[in-house]
């Protein structure tokens, strides 16, 4: 035996992991296109703002919400991503006011000065487009073969209605029920259709209280959509036949969110 041989002999068995990823395997194609731009204005005279805005467009052959209708082409399942959103604006403030002692405002030397020291405000405001939406059949009459079943395009039937809202906000008239042991012709995410955008507005205010040079103490009040603005919910994408047509097809029925405080005090040491 010569040298080579026995190191060979010697080297130990080479170790193999297993990675369990529950069962799962690539599969699909995505693609994702965005720009973005954010703008910035650090603290001065107790003021901080900052904002980003983001465009973006998404698609994929495999997003839910209800699957994918045919796995032998894939090619027709191509359509916006579920959970797209194209335009998303922030922006967020935190400013500090300017009342209390070494302050522009109510300098107060005395007993009042625990009164105005310490007030601050800070906050947040989201707007966010909606979602492509997801339109699903009635009835699936295909004897369990297919679970996404897709809608079927009318042809010649506009999609759009010109003033959406509650009552309409989409033209249900512009798809139909496939017919039985048939696959829809629809897209999986429709390219046009959006349900209604989200937006949010929350703000905090605060109170420091300095106690003494190693303590403070804090209190704060955020209200959440301080506003108490509503959003619409999702227009029911369910579209049934001609022959037993699903009367709130394309209607909003009620709205989420709401005004939520909460109040919080905080100790530092």
């Amino acid at each position: 035996m010569n040298n080579e041989a026995f190191r060979r002999q010697l080297r130990p068995y080479p170790q193999y992991q297993r990675f369990d990823i529950y069962s799962a395997w690539p599969e699909g194609n995505y693609r994702r296109n965005s720009g973005s731009i954010r703008v910035e204005k650090r603290s001065s005279n107790g003021l901080a703002l900052t904002g980003t805005y983001e465009a973006s467009k998404q698609e994929d052959d495999y997003s839910g919400p209800y699957g994918v209708q045919d796995f032998y082409h894939r090619r027709n399942e191509w359509s916006l991503t579920a959970y797209n959103v194209p335009h998303r604006l922030s922006r967020s403030y935190a400013y500090e006011l300017p009342i209390g002692s070494k302050k522009a405002l109510l300098a107060y030397g005395d007993w009042r000065r625990y009164l105005v020291d310490g007030w601050s405000i800070s906050g947040m405001t989201t707007l966010l487009s909606g979602e492509p939406i997801a339109l699903r059949p009635q009835f699936n009459n295909t004897g369990g073969l297919v679970d996404a079943l897709r809608v079927n395009i009318v042809p010649g039937v506009g999609a759009q209605v010109a003033k959406p809202s509650p009552d309409l906000w989409f033209n249900p008239a512009a798809f139909d029920n496939p017919s039985n042991f048939a696959l829809g012709d629809g897209p999986r995410t429709h390219p046009t259709l959006r349900n209604p955008g989200n937006q949010a507005h929350d703000l905090s205010v605060t109170k420091r209280i300095v106690i003494d040079t190693e303590r403070a103490l804090e209190v704060q009040a955020t209200g959440f959509n301080f506003v108490n603005g509503a959003n619409w919910a999702d227009p029911d994408p369910v579209i049934g036949p001609a022959s037993a047509p699903n009367v709130n097809a394309g209607r909003i029925i009620g709205s989420r969110g709401g005004r939520v405080i909460q109040v919080g005090l905080r100790l530092s040491f």
